[in-house]
């Protein structure tokens, strides 16, 4: 990579790219946010103006132990994303793109009012069902204003029929690896992976986790400011469905005690999304069971894919939840309910 963003660098570019003036690159400050294993992103604050951005350059080759290499052009693809559903979510509840550079892997866009995630939040025990409800509103939002009526692709959609990405970031390092760590269950992750792949009918995020929903308070209650959008794909709106579930499932395996919260916490989101999302939730059984199933692989892949779930960090932790995915892929477990009852015995 010729330019590798950085904290020292971050206002240097601003300022060479004509976007603040010689004044505000003398009192701005940066610094770097956590990027994931898979961007480089840094905040640019400036005093006296709520004006403040977000640089983020994605890195060809992601930071875990494993090799784990992809395509840098997916910055496009997520700032195209952000472009395409200005106007379908609340402007609240975006970031906006403010510069593009294809040569360098990057753009810039406005910054969230305060950086404290969801996820921040949950691990910290303040579980919030009402953040959940607004997660599964934004969500509905989103798979309904790009859903795909049978054949005929809208053309501003065209451009994420491309699962590359996708395969890159999600279903190689996740239902590829795992189903290598499990050989016996290969056949069951194969199909679950390859359900993701068949269908393009409508826009999925593809890292839909409470580590990209920064919550705010407002008058109304708190307000979700949704962010990451790299792995922006036409496909099966079930993955973020599963992949929400799968963290909040995640994390009641980690903290036991609140594992009620946390399936309240779910039940709130599933039942809005359910409420919202008609296209998609016409038979809310088949649904439920295609999410379930979908978890059970996800649940397995951030134990023994390429992208453990760092808090997951005991042995006893990391049994509990392979034996709750293998129960799940068993088709012992068929809902939302009966996962709630496995985590609470």
């Amino acid at each position: 990579m010729a330019f590798a963003l950085s904290e020292s660098n971050a206002v240097g570019y601003l300022l060479g790219e004509g976007l603040i003036s010689p004044r505000q690159a003398g009192s701005a400050s940066a610094r770097e946010l956590g990027g994931g294993v898979s961007n480089i992103v840094v905040r640019v604050d400036f005093p006296d103006t709520s004006d403040n951005v977000v640089i983020k350059q994605s890195l060809p080759r992601l930071r875990v132990e494993q090799e784990w290499l992809a395509d840098q052009a997916r910055i496009h693809r997520e700032a195209a994303a952000l472009r395409y559903l200005d106007g379908a979510l609340p402007s609240s509840a975006l970031p906006s793109v403010v510069h593009e550079d294809p040569n360098h892997f990057l753009f810039v866009m406005t910054a969230a009012e305060q950086p404290r995630t969801w996820k921040d939040d949950l691990l910290s025990g303040l579980i919030d069902t009402r953040v959940a409800t607004e997660v599964g509103r934004l969500l509905a939002a989103m798979h309904q204003h790009s859903a795909v009526a049978g054949e005929a692709m809208p053309p501003e959609l065209r451009e994420f029929a491309d699962q590359r990405c996708f395969v890159q970031l999600r279903i190689d390092p996740y239902h590829r690896a795992t189903a290598l760590a499990h050989p016996d269950l290969s056949d069951e992750i194969a199909a679950e992976a390859q359900a993701m792949l068949d269908c393009r009918l409508c826009l999925v995020h593809g890292d839909y986790s409470p580590k990209n929903v920064i919550v705010s308070p407002t008058d109304r209650g708190p307000a979700a400011f949704l962010l990451d959008f790299e792995v922006v794909h036409l496909g099966n709106p079930v993955f973020d469905l599963a992949f929400m579930l799968n963290h909040l499932t995640l994390k009641a395996i980690h903290r036991p005690d609140l594992a009620s919260q946390f399936n309240e916490a779910g039940i709130a989101f599933w039942s809005v999304y359910c409420s919202n999302a008609e296209t998609f939730a016409a038979e809310p059984m088949q649904l439920q069971f295609q999410t379930i199933r979908q978890l059970g692989v996800l649940l397995l892949a951030r134990i023994d894919g390429k992208s453990p779930a760092e808090y997951i960090t005991t042995d006893a932790q990391r049994s509990a939840a392979r034996h709750l995915a293998r129960t799940i892929l068993a088709e012992e477990i068929r809902s939302i309910s009966d996962l709630h009852q496995a985590l609470l015995s």
